[in-house]
């Protein structure tokens, strides 16, 4: 089993997106392979909007991952409904492979699994990228899969993927030692592939 980060980007896409016919066929690749994924959703606009304020109110750090971690949880209901009764919301991390052995993939809503570790960072340098390798070291998972809305620049190293802002700064650090890909919109279709099975 691989965990599956699927940013906020990707979840709330327009209609009118020119992404958004790739979007839906990704949806329909994980209706049809329900509990092959472990999903990590992105915090989307809804983080975007803790972002927004913190810059407005100027509350700290820690209450902004706080707020970050419950936009994830958020978009996980979001995507969730969206995969209809293929797919769960869970909020403990453990309960996933249970779950996907049932037949049903789990959505993780990480708000209180994260913000109870005191290992974690709580600042803007961890996001749902991290918190996507973070589920996959805890579960013991095969490896991790981010989706990301832009291109992947090719042979490009964890590191200078977080240099350019494609991937968070905790990164490099979280997937030491993990198997990890990152897929633009054109591999999005590939999570239908049987390569991902285990």
């Amino acid at each position: 089993m691989w965990a599956l980060k699927l940013g906020g980007s990707i979840l709330h896409l327009s209609p009118e997106d020119p992404l958004a016919a790739a979007r839906d066929a990704l949806f329909e690749a994980l209706r049809r392979a329900p509990g092959r994924w472990l999903l990590v959703p992105g915090g989307g606009r809804h983080a975007d909007a803790v972002r927004k304020a913190q810059r407005e109110e100027g509350f700290d750090d820690d209450t902004a991952h706080r707020r970050a971690l419950a936009a994830m949880d958020v978009c996980a209901q979001e995507l969730a409904d969206l995969l209809g009764d293929t797919a769960r919301v869970i909020t403990r991390c453990a309960d996933a492979p249970a779950l996907a052995a049932a037949g049903i993939t789990p959505v993780w809503a990480p708000c209180a699994d994260v913000a109870r570790d005191p290992t974690l960072p709580r600042h803007w340098g961890l996001t749902s990228d991290s918190i996507a390798a973070v589920a996959t070291r805890r579960l013991g998972l095969t490896g991790v899969v981010l989706l990301k809305s832009c291109e992947i620049p090719l042979d490009a190293s964890a590191e200078q993927l977080a240099a350019a802002g494609i991937v968070d700064a905790e990164w490099p650090r979280q997937i030491a030692g993990l198997q990890s890909t990152l897929l633009g919109p054109a591999g999005w279709a590939s999570v239908a592939s049987p390569v991902w099975l285990d």
